[in-house]
């Protein structure tokens, strides 16, 4: 513990470090790429596969609902529920 107060101490002696590897970076970088084309790509994929412009607008949302998926009824109507 005196050699850490003494004059000639240097803290960077005591620490060793690692570097990253690239092949890390990239692998991830990659991906982060490959997930965002697939979001642009995602609502022309499933109208080829025959999905409706509603439920693609749902995709888009995250699949919750909010206040514009509620169908009020009007006087007289039946309600959906």
């Amino acid at each position: 513990m005196d050699s850490r107060f003494s004059e000639d101490y240097d803290p960077a002696s005591d620490v060793q470090l690692e570097l990253a590897e690239t092949g890390d970076w990239d692998e991830a970088l990659e991906a982060y790429r490959d997930r965002q084309k697939w979001k642009q790509q995602g609502a022309a994929r499933l109208r080829a596969a025959g999905f409706t412009d509603a439920q693609i607008r749902q995709w888009e949302k995250g699949g919750e609902k909010d206040i514009d998926d509620v169908r009020w009824s009007g006087a007289g109507e039946k309600r959906e529920w």
